[in-house]
């Protein structure tokens, strides 16, 4: 995992420059394609019987959407470095990587299912957790058709870790702002967003991720 994260720092700000420099052809296929890149900070907070671990570390992200009419095809793709604030926890690698199928029955909301990949990867191993999420995500105009709100709310219908005591669900949600450029087809996005994992021993990890990023297309 040594030096993944720069190379996904170095292609997010290479799908930047393209989001950027290809404008009008994004406007123009702007209802059928669009994509993103951008930094995130993260914090990881593990919470069990013998004690308490905070992490936190910086990453980068790419995200994609393929869609045709209301139906869509999501992708994202993240990775980062987490370090010990509190407590004695190892240094890890961040790994997460989705693909939601998303319907939206009206243009402000917008309902997803699909499959979520989560690894920590560490010297002595990596927890990997699989998770089959159901999601719904509002969307309301703030000024216009420049700023606009977004509200998404997640649950795992199914989650498996591959190390005991084994998982015993997952949650989360997500609030941003994004901005439009008149004439084109490039945003920009600000967002946080809180993901609540349980295994069967009670032990919770609690991961946090607050994010900055830029493209074109829908969103």
């Amino acid at each position: 995992m040594t030096g993944r994260a720069p190379r996904a720092i170095a292609l997010a700000a290479a799908a930047l420059g393209l989001a950027l420099a290809t404008s009008p052809l994004a406007a123009q296929l702007s209802r059928r394609i669009g994509g993103g890149a951008g930094a995130v900070t993260t914090r990881l907070h593990s919470d069990a019987a013998g004690g308490s671990s905070t992490l936190s570390g910086v990453g980068a992200f790419l995200e994609g959407r393929l869609g045709q009419g209301r139906v869509s095809l999501e992708l994202g793709y993240l990775e980062g470095r987490l370090s010990a604030d509190t407590g004695t926890a190892t240094e890890r690698d961040l790994v997460d990587a989705r693909a939601m199928l998303t319907v939206r029955p009206v243009s402000s909301l917008a309902l997803k299912a699909g499959g979520h990949l989560r690894g920590y990867v560490q010297p002595a191993g990596t927890e990997r957790w699989v998770l089959w999420e159901l999601r719904a995500a509002w969307d309301g105009a703030v000024v216009g058709d420049r700023v606009a709100a977004r509200v998404e709310l997640w649950r795992a219908v199914s989650a498996s870790l591959n190390l005991p005591p084994g998982a015993a669900g997952a949650r989360g949600g997500e609030v941003g702002l994004t901005f439009r450029l008149a004439r084109s087809g490039v945003w920009a996005r600000f967002g946080y967003a809180i993901d609540r994992a349980e295994l069967e021993n009670g032990t919770t990890e609690t991961l946090e991720a607050l994010s900055l990023a830029v493209g074109f297309g829908p969103r």
